[in-house]
Parts: structure tokens; C-alpha cells; sequence
């Protein structure tokens, strides 16, 4: 195994996470042998140091808390080329936010024009669904009052 490589990788690890792709990204660009960065990518797999999964979990985590919905946060997963279905099962285990992130939003909106307005584009721009943002909506009896 190629260990400058090996070293390389260890360093960008002990900054951050990073997926598999990413990785392999970064290797790429150090050394042209496919065989040398598959081996690193293995050896790193074998002993959990890049595992796409908590990777996910994790990211999903720390989105949903900024308030981010699950599509985008699916979205952005995909982009860092974590696989389809791995992201499909991460976002069904993890319970949606939408309510805490609506609250937050509604509380900052009290005595404001445009209120229902103003909650569905600033939810449905943080990724979560129309029907579910109505649903909120509705359920709160969230008014568009002219004066407030």
C-alpha cells in the first residue's frame, strides 16, 4: 500500500469526514493509479475510518438542527455522492423537524404582515413539502392579516 497516500488521507481525516467519493476524489488528484486508491479506500472502509453511512447520519443531523427540511438535505447528500438508496433509508429513520423549525419561524413573525406567506416560502425554501407546511399552517390557524 502505497503509505504517502495512506498518510495523505489520515491528515484531510483529522480535519473532517469525508464520504467515499469524496476521498477517492482526493486521492485522484495525488496519484493516477487506480489500483493504489482503491487499496487506501479499502483499508480505510476495513477500519471505519470513512463510513458513508454514519457520514449520512451524521450530515442529517446537524442539517435538520440548522433547520434545513429532508429534501434538500437529500439533495445535498446526493451531490457528495452518497448512493440512493443509502440516503432513502438515513431520512426514513430520522424523525422530521418541521414543527420545531415552523414554531421557531412563527414566533419571529408574531405582529407581521404576510404571516402565512412569509412561513410557507421560508419552509418550503429550507426543503420541507407543501402539503406538510399547509398542514402546519392550518393547524395553527396561521392567518394572513393585513394588519398583523
Amino acid at each position: 500500500m502505497n503509505k504517502e497516500l495512506l498518510s495523505y488521507v489520515l491528515r484531510l481525516l483529522n480535519r473532517k469526514d469525508y464520504t467515499e467519493n469524496g476521498i477517492r476524489g482526493k486521492l485522484s488528484k495525488k496519484s493516477q493509479n487506480e489500483d493504489e486508491i482503491n487499496e487506501v479506500v479499502e483499508y480505510l472502509k476495513e477500519k471505519r475510518f470513512i463510513d458513508d453511512e454514519r457520514y449520512a447520519q451524521n450530515y442529517l443531523y446537524f442539517r435538520l438542527k440548522r433547520g434545513y427540511g429532508k429534501r434538500r438535505v437529500a439533495f445535498e447528500l446526493l451531490n457528495k455522492g452518497i448512493n440512493e438508496g443509502l440516503v432513502e433509508s438515513v431520512l426514513a429513520s430520522e424523525d422530521e423537524n418541521a414543527e420545531e423549525t415552523f414554531l421557531s419561524r412563527l414566533e419571529l413573525l408574531k405582529g407581521k404582515k404576510n404571516k402565512r406567506k412569509k412561513l410557507f416560502d421560508f419552509m418550503y425554501r429550507r426543503g420541507f413539502d407543501s402539503e406538510k407546511i399547509v398542514e402546519l399552517l392550518n393547524k395553527y390557524e396561521v392567518k394572513d392579516d393585513e394588519d398583523g
